[in-house]
């Protein structure tokens, strides 16, 4: 075996490499699952990197490209992580420069966080080191995180409405930040993409209000020029039963969010609204940096009345990026377990609800909203809903709006001023893979 070219081995090597499920499930229901390979699925690279020295030397850089840390926590009141094992490891073995995406898993519950109804008093300050310990070694084109809200909370330095999370089982929700390549300066104040298809739009946002620029961001958002961001929040109708008014942990035979009485009066914990500022202080100012120019959001049938806070809050981007419904083959319609006690047609009519608002936000021609004016491509992951999709070309129709046209299944183009509509190219989605909405295998 040691006779065969490096080269050689090395361009088989490439055909045997699997896709990091960290990569591949972006766009799922947030679970531990999906992030971690079990260990009696020994991936292909791994039984290679067994074999001799010499084809563990070739594969060790590829095995290493998608890093998963799963830390030890037990408590936000005590947050403490320590990189430093894994990075030694990266550093001595000359890997760090061979890290493409990089995800963070923290597993557990914190009690303290539901009982005192707040995200844990954690400053910037508190987690900066960790970002620049982390950084300093490898230079990822993604970094994801998955976690509880509380803890993406605690992560991000913001607060947390927690008033009705008693009736909510509170999922993972995951939160990845990406960029295209590395060629552009390594801090966001350093540079922007020259060529990306928003330099006009950074430009002008780069001239903020002076609120914008006194803000002291969690400086995750920032240690990089981050090009793309994607809020996954999984299915929120799952909630524990109300027996004392505080979250009992999860029970075997739990409610749903849209059985609890004015179900759409409840508010899931959630950091959308400290993403975009629109909260009370501390969150009163975005997180989101101008140079992300495309934004991702998924949610599992979300309250239309939450989803509206990202529609009257639309950051300064070209392409949004929303799916509502599950993917084929992942829908909880199917669950008879988790549809007891569920009326179908509430969900329905949130997500009715909630294309009804978005469009009503893109085909208005004069919209007080500046920020919609300035989005290029509005992609919908419900294509394979038929349903969903249809009603959304009917509004387009519906609207006579000379401003958009259907590029492709699933994607609406802002048409330019030569009749032509707006190009996109795939590249520009910063999260590792194309768009591929026609297979309903979007990976972001």
């Amino acid at each position: 075996m040691d006779l065969i070219p490096p080269e050689i081995l090395l361009h088989i090597f490439e055909y045997i490499d699997r896709p990091a499920l960290s990569e591949t499930g972006l766009h799922d229901q947030p679970n531990l699952e999906q992030l971690t390979t079990r260990p009696e699925c020994l991936c292909p690279l791994k039984a290679a990197s067994l074999v001799s020295r010499s084809w563990r030397s070739l594969v060790l850089p590829r095995l290493f490209r998608h890093i998963l840390w799963k830390p030890r926590i037990y408590s936000l009141s005590a947050f403490t992580l320590n990189p430093i094992p894994l990075l030694r490891f990266l550093t001595e073995n000359n890997l760090a420069r061979s890290v493409v995406t990089f995800t963070l898993v923290i597993d557990f519950n914190d009690p303290a966080a539901i009982d005192f109804q707040v995200a844990p008093r954690i400053r910037t300050a508190d987690l900066e080191w960790l970002w620049d310990q982390i950084f300093s070694v490898i230079d990822p084109l993604r970094f994801t995180i998955l976690a509880r809200p509380t803890t993406l909370a605690a992560l991000l330095s913001c607060m947390l409405y927690l008033n009705d999370a008693w009736s909510f089982d509170i999922p993972y929700h995951i939160l990845s930040f990406a960029r295209t390549s590395r060629q552009i300066g390594t801090e966001s104040g350093s540079g922007t993409p020259k060529d990306g298809p928003s330099s006009e739009a950074r430009r002008l946002a780069s001239s903020s209000t002076s609120r914008s620029r006194m803000a002291a961001p969690c400086r995750l958002f920032t240690i990089r020029p981050w090009t793309s961001l994607l809020l996954n929040e999984g299915s929120s109708t799952k909630v524990s039963t109300p027996n004392t008014g505080r979250l009992q942990g999860r029970c075997t035979d739990s409610l749903k969010v849209y059985q609890v009485y004015e179900f759409y009066l409840r508010r899931p914990p959630s950091i959308l609204g400290a993403l975009l500022g629109c909260e009370e202080y501390p969150n009163d100012v975005p997180l989101i940096p101008p140079t992300v120019v495309d934004f991702s959001y998924i949610a599992v049938f979300p309250l239309a009345s939450h989803f509206e806070t990202l529609l009257e809050h639309l950051p300064r981007i070209d392409r949004l990026f929303v799916q509502l419904t599950p993917k084929s083959g992942h829908s909880i319609l199917d669950n008879g377990r988790e549809m007891r006690h569920i009326d179908p047609s509430d969900l329905w009519l949130e997500r009715d609800t909630s294309y009804t608002l978005l469009m009503r936000e893109l085909m208005l021609s004069e919209n007080p909203r500046a920020n919609w004016g300035l989005l290029r491509v509005f992609e919908s992951g419900d294509v394979v809903d038929r349903e969903a999709w249809d009603m959304i070309v009917h509004f387009l129709e519906r609207s006579e709006t000379k401003e958009w046209k259907v590029e492709r299944p699933g994607v609406f183009a802002k048409i330019t001023g030569d009749g032509q509509s707006t190009s996109w190219s795939d590249e520009v989605n910063g999260h590792i893979g194309g768009s591929t909405n026609q297979s309903n295998a979007h990976v972001l």
